[in-house]
């Protein structure tokens, strides 16, 4: 869920981290071990790797919307996401003695690396029980998903929770 959370409200401006190339290279790099890439290994992001990734962030949101909506997620999503999740086949795990980690052919590009790993990971959350836990937070300028860890948890966090409250405490005093 951390790559479609790239996409966020923050003191009420949409911010998209990954719309350019150095961006996406730092959202790469602040997640690089959850997607199974080494310290030392070498990030390369062109232009055309941001519209790609934009278009898989849109259509895991897509399948995640679908999923709390209850309802079928559009096709070219569904394809798009279990496609490059399968990219995963390409690789094989080694472990030495600093931990194991994904060994990609070589000729792999970072993009390619990146997104497998986030479709592979939205597969798993979509055919998971942890399915049950996936809400959208209903807050006022905030377009996050999030798992319901309590019962009664309805926000993603509670400064989500604190403006949900105001905007209802402001709404009544009108």
């Amino acid at each position: 869920m951390e790559f479609t959370s790239s996409w966020h409200f923050e003191s009420g401006v949409l911010l998209d981290e990954i719309e350019t190339q150095e961006g996406l290279a730092d959202w790469v790099d602040a997640y690089r071990f959850r997607l199974g890439m080494s310290s030392g290994e070498q990030i390369s992001i062109g232009d055309e790797d941001v519209d790609v990734a934009l278009r898989v962030r849109a259509a895991v949101r897509d399948l995640l919307d679908a999923l709390v909506d209850q309802t079928s997620p559009p096709p070219g999503s569904l394809d798009l996401v279990t496609k490059l999740a399968g990219r995963l086949d390409d690789t094989t795990v080694a472990w030495p003695a600093a931990g194991p980690h994904l060994v990609w052919p070589d000729d792999t590009p970072t993009i390619d690396k990146v997104l497998s790993q986030v479709c592979a990971s939205a597969v798993r959350l979509l055919t998971s029980p942890r399915r049950e836990l996936l809400r959208r937070c209903p807050a006022p300028s905030c377009v996050l998903f999030f798992s319901a860890l309590r019962k009664t948890q309805q926000w993603c966090s509670p400064a989500c929770g604190n403006r949900a409250r105001v905007a209802r405490h402001s709404a009544r005093g009108r």
